[in-house]
């Protein structure tokens, strides 16, 4: 299936290939590899460079360039995901947070499983969403946290007060939400629960507004 790939990646420096690479093979996403004198195959989509890369390549209107410097890194998945589907933005962006010990994190854009990860580390999981919410991908997103433990719950919301005109939800985790089994397969549990999060309606909270 590799050489029907409709993302590609280019890259001059081994460590920013290797760095790319990384990025999408931790979320499954096929891609194939370009060299300078390989012709880009007519299926490829979406060409995934470091910025310093940008101008070395030649591609079709139709081609999108996905430019990747510093931490953009970390929201290669959800950006090549958006530029597959052929979307400039997201219409909605449903993140849910799964709070615990560890932390489940999960991301939809419009009901799609575009981004996840598990979070030991509160700063980690809100220096995402920081980048997530910096990049602007959706016309609206509205963050779900679970409210199963007290103390979990507002270890979390306590890192959320900087992200100034997001809507956020604390969501009753006593009723689960019945999702489709595809929606979950093969990611770990603490992310499953953070996707029945995000398809849960909550109670809205005002945070810096």
């Amino acid at each position: 299936m590799r050489g029907l790939a409709r993302l590609a990646v280019y890259a001059s420096c081994a460590k920013d290939y290797y760095t790319i690479v990384g990025a999408l093979r931790r979320r499954g996403l096929p891609f194939l590899s370009l060299t300078p004198d390989r012709r880009l195959p007519r299926w490829v989509r979406v060409v995934v460079v470091p910025s310093r890369d940008a101008g070395k390549l030649s591609l079709p209107p139709e081609v999108k360039l996905i430019e990747v410097e510093g931490d953009d890194v970390e929201l290669i998945p959800i950006k090549a995901k958006l530029a597959l589907q052929g979307k400039e933005l997201f219409a909605e962006l449903l993140v849910g947070i799964d709070p615990g010990e560890t932390c489940g994190l999960a991301v939809l854009g419009d009901l799609d499983l575009v981004d996840y990860g598990v979070y030991r580390d509160v700063g980690r999981l809100k220096r995402y969403l920081d980048l997530l919410l910096g990049a602007s991908l959706s016309r609206r997103t509205l963050i779900r946290v679970g409210g199963g433990s007290p103390k979990h719950r507002d270890r979390v919301l306590s890192a959320l007060p900087s992200l100034r005109g997001v809507e956020v939800e604390v969501v009753d985790e006593s009723q689960a939400v019945e999702v489709l089994p595809m929606l979950i397969e093969g990611v770990p549990r603490d992310v499953a629960s953070a996707v029945r999060i995000a398809l849960k309606r909550g109670s809205r909270l005002r945070l810096n507004e």
